[in-house]
């Protein structure tokens, strides 16, 4: 006799947890500039134009009068970002969840992540102090190969540097459980988690307890002076060298998304070759800034372009969402904001081409920050607000999540930020996803 047993669908009333990093922006920004300001607005500092130095008083009560002058730095807001979704009433009531809620969040993470990411690249981008391969006895402008050998003496070199400079910081000042209160002055070093793995095992060996004090902002506890916060939306830069023309058919990968070298164009991903190297830099800086965009030495990817990333599958476009390139002689420079630590390839004919990773020069890097809290300016100008939009002919409405800002290291603030660079193209620097749902 047939089983006539019927089983029921059974739905939980929540969505799956995502999991998003978390932004430490709020820690380390000086956010006096948000208030008043719209899109277009420049917001202007003055600072001295010229040092003062201490000279011999006459005799006579003579002196000399210094030459004395004043400029300003400025910047303007001018960074709109919005992050939507349209949600189906008839699918909506299909489910006992709350979608509008939970994509509001969603919708919401995606925007911190952003400002997150441009946050920290500024000050990658404007650190007016280094710590690199050099500052350990190897070739300057390398990424250092952090271990439990060396973490003990990079904050003590970090500690060095600020000092150095007369830098005011307070080493009193420790994290506590709200984002938003006043850590001016506070030491605070940004790590990527494999960092934080490194200091762990350096505890361990020595069995001295670790700290490791989970709260909010990423805050991992204290390690030398600095309070530690983990985060994955650090900035990731390469250098694809182009020392002679590639081979037709070459390709180079980042983040699994591939670029072809072609003679002429043939498929999405194409970057034609050209007339000389230098000329071919300038193609492929193009093509990764704008890479939806066709021209005469690109073919563009399409929306239907896609890849396969931490299970989800996503337009190729988005997968390298927020890189930028810069074009050199024999090689362009690239810049991952807001990724940490990823995976780079090439397959290209030439040993003069490719991405450095080679012991004499590891340009694969993450840039860490160690720097005084409040030393990079934020002006949110509208913090993320939802917009519900009626569809028009369709019972739907589009969520739309949008937020105005702009952000600024200047001269003073510079001096209290210093980058770390970790080299990160060793296999055992481990690539993680920054893609979420």
């Amino acid at each position: 006799m047939a089983n006539t047993f019927s089983y029921k669908q059974v739905w939980t009333n929540e969505y799956q947890k995502s999991n998003w990093a978390v932004p430490v922006y709020p820690v380390i920004a000086d956010l006096q500039f948000t208030a008043g300001l719209q899109v277009g607005d420049t917001v202007n500092r003055r600072y001295r134009n010229n040092p003062i130095f201490s000279k011999t008083l006459g005799t006579d009560g003579a002196y000399n009068v210094q030459t004395y002058s004043e400029a300003n730095e400025t910047f303007q807001i001018s960074k709109q970002r919005e992050a939507s979704v349209r949600i189906v009433k008839p699918t909506v009531l299909m489910t006992d969840l709350n979608v509008t809620e939970s994509y509001g969040k969603q919708l919401a993470n995606a925007i911190y992540q952003e400002i997150d990411g441009d946050t920290l690249d500024a000050c990658r981008a404007n650190a007016g102090q280094t710590i690199d391969d050099g500052s350990f006895g190897g070739t300057a402008g390398n990424g250092l190969s952090v271990s439990i050998s060396n973490i003990a003496n990079i904050p003590v070199l970090a500690m060095e540097k600020f000092m150095g400079a007369n830098v005011v910081y307070n080493t009193n000042t420790t994290f506590g459980k709200l984002a938003y209160e006043d850590y001016g002055g506070m030491l605070s070093w940004i790590i990527p988690p494999q960092v934080w793995t490194i200091i762990q095992q350096y505890f361990m060996a020595r069995m001295t307890p670790g700290g490791d004090q989970v709260q909010t902002n990423g805050f991992k506890g204290q390690f030398g002076n600095f309070n530690l916060f983990v985060s994955t939306n650090l900035s990731m830069t390469a250098r694809l060298a182009l020392g002679v023309n590639p081979t037709d058919g070459d390709t180079f990968t980042i983040k699994g998304v591939t670029l072809r070298f072609k003679s002429a164009l043939a498929a999405d991903g194409d970057i034609v070759i050209g007339v000389d190297f230098g000329t071919t830099c300038t193609s492929v800086a193009a093509a990764l800034n704008a890479l939806t965009t066709t021209t005469a030495t690109f073919q563009g990817f399409s929306s239907s372009d896609t890849i396969s990333e931490n299970g989800y599958t996503i337009a190729k476009s988005d997968a390298l969402h927020g890189l930028s390139a810069t074009a050199n002689s024999a090689s362009v420079d690239i810049v991952l904001k807001g990724t940490g630590k990823q995976t780079l390839s090439n397959s290209l004919t030439s040993a003069s081409n490719g991405f450095a990773t080679t012991a004499t020069a590891p340009l694969q890097i993450v840039s860490s920050i160690f720097m005084v809290a409040k030393n990079v300016s934020l002006a949110v100008r509208q913090d993320p607000e939802i917009y519900e939009n009626p569809v028009s002919n369709s019972i739907a409405r589009d969520y739309v999540m949008w937020t105005v800002y702009d952000n600024k290291v200047f001269k003073d603030q510079a001096r209290a930020i210093i980058v770390l660079k970790i080299r990160a193209d060793n296999a055992s620097f481990a690539t993680y996803s920054n893609v979420h749902a």
